[in-house]
């Protein structure tokens, strides 16, 4: 009996104890002993368990340990990360796709893995290998996002050869990232075709977008469709200007530095006891010049100011700006600021489509299905709230305005849900009154920061960028908590990461977003 392995016999003590009706037989019968020899079996573990209460205490005090032990490792087991080549792989794609090297990447996880690290050359072939991964899965996504794309912004940037840029504004969702062999009309036509929803496009002064969106217009028009608002960039436009301001500032200083030293000059001749006319004549000229340059000065800052205040959405006082009234105000200051020192500004301010949003939002407004009435308060008190500049002091224009507001906000509780409705629509035709391609040299100013660590930039590499983007979560801003393609409405598969859409194959993906679009 002493033989029998002490398992055999607490199963033994177990089947008699807490088995069933024939389950000892059963037991008997399967390990091939007799029932007679289960019972003794269970009857030395009850006397074991009986005679030797050390032994118990013993085996109890195991038993914790062990269950401490598992807890512990349990506990470690959450907090652990399989670096596996799978995983390396993984870091260094993120890497490549937020512009860190390959050489860098290999160092970091040399840090967590020390010798067991793949080589630069295998990093390299697998971020190569997600890069045309990433592409084929942006074909399916384009399918989606780019019939959700009403204003887009366009740019081009050099990273060796041009890459054509195109941008979504509110969600800041990279829409096009392609690299071209010419920067040309019909280039851009091609890139602004597959855009059927797009109304109005922001672009800088370039010459090959213009004749794109030219382009597109000619086709929509044979089609019968309406044409693409070509907006003019009013973020290089302005630029320009404010180097005009600081140069006449610039002049005024030096005149100033100038008078002051023929005062010092003239001062200098009546301690010694000089004669001071020459003296005096010179610094009464220098000071003449002085007040000059300051008027030039002033003059400058205040029509470039007015220049500015025309380009606005709304006027000082809150109104909604037309483009009557900016071109009034342009023809009168642009011919007063001097050629030479804004002449970068002067030019494309002085082009029609300078100007083509605020038709574009009278347009909409206008298109809106509720009474004027509602719609001129909801406008002005939206004016009013984003110029509180013209609500402050003591001065009566100040006290009219805040009167008007108080107003406003009666009307427009009286006239309850259409009220509120009618606010909502305006505050979303406003928020979309784009007038600078600036948002799209937001994601130039990283595409650069990226290229100074990549040898070169490939349109793999350039799809893998352009899908992890769309993917990531903004971390601060109003957009904080979302993806760029959420926010442009691109149903999404919840939970679904970047990586986990690099591991599907495109029949995968498309079948995925389809669901997600299905899914109420």
């Amino acid at each position: 009996m002493g033989r029998v392995a002490p398992q055999q016999r607490i199963a033994s003590a177990h089947v008699v104890l807490h088995g069933r009706y024939g389950d000892v037989s059963c037991y008997a019968q399967q390990r091939g002993i007799c029932r007679q020899w289960v019972y003794r079996e269970a009857a030395w573990v009850q006397e074991v368990l009986t005679h030797s209460p050390e032994e118990c205490e013993r085996l109890r005090t195991h038993v914790r340990q062990l269950q401490q032990r598992q807890a512990e490792l349990q506990r470690l087991l959450t907090r652990a990360v399989v670096i596996d080549d799978d995983k390396q792989a993984e870091v260094a794609t993120v890497g490549q796709a937020r512009g860190v090297t390959l050489r860098d990447c290999r160092a970091l996880l040399a840090v967590l893995i020390p010798g067991r690290v793949l080589s630069i050359a295998t990093l390299g072939r697998r971020t190569q290998a997600a890069g045309v991964r990433a592409g084929q899965l942006l074909a399916v996504i384009d399918e989606v996002a780019r019939q959700r794309v009403r204003e887009a912004a366009a740019d081009e940037i050099y990273v060796k050869d041009p890459v054509l840029m195109v941008v979504e504004p509110e969600s800041l969702c990279w829409i096009s990232g392609r690299l071209s062999e010419e920067i040309s009309g019909t280039a851009w036509e091609r890139e602004l075709a597959v855009l059927p929803q797009l109304e109005q496009l922001m672009r800088d002064g370039g010459s090959g977008l213009a004749k794109g969106v030219a382009l597109v217009n000619v086709q929509r028009q044979a089609q019968g469709r309406e044409g693409v608002v070509d907006q003019g960039d009013h973020f290089h436009a302005l630029r320009g200007g404010r180097v005009g301001v600081r140069q006449a500032e610039r002049q005024t200083r030096t005149t100033l530095a100038k008078a002051e030293a023929a005062d010092k000059e003239l001062a200098a001749c009546d301690r010694q006891g000089h004669k001071r006319t020459g003296p005096a004549v010179r610094a009464s000229a220098a000071w003449k010049k002085a007040e000059q340059a300051m008027d030039h000065w002033q003059e400058q800052e205040r029509l470039w100011q007015q220049t500015k205040e025309a380009l606005q959405l709304f006027t000082p006082t809150g109104e909604l700006n037309t483009r009557a009234r900016a071109e009034a105000v342009l023809a009168e200051t642009l011919p007063r600021l001097s050629d030479s020192a804004f002449a970068k500004s002067k030019r494309p301010l002085q082009q029609p489509e300078m100007l083509n949003y605020l038709d574009r939002v009278q347009h909409k407004i206008a298109a809106l299905p509720f009474a004027q009435e509602i719609k001129e308060v909801a406008v002005h008190q939206e004016g009013l709230r984003r110029r509180p500049e013209a609500l402050r002091g003591e001065s009566p224009q100040a006290a009219v305005l805040r009167g008007i507001l108080l107003m406003g906000a009666v009307v427009l509780a009286k006239a309850g849900a259409e009220g509120q409705q009618a606010v909502t629509a305006i505050r979303d035709i406003l928020r979309r009154a784009y007038r600078a391609s600036s948002l799209v040299e937001c994601i130039n100013s990283v595409l650069r920061m990226h290229q100074a660590g990549h040898r070169q930039m490939t349109q793999g590499l350039l799809d893998l960028k352009r899908l992890y983007w769309n993917c990531h979560t903004f971390e601060s801003g109003r957009r904080r908590g979302s993806t760029p393609y959420q926010r442009l409405g691109v149903p999404w598969p919840e939970g679904l990461r970047w990586w986990d859409v690099l591991q599907l194959t495109p029949e995968q993906l498309r079948e995925k977003l389809s669901t997600a679009e299905k899914t109420p």
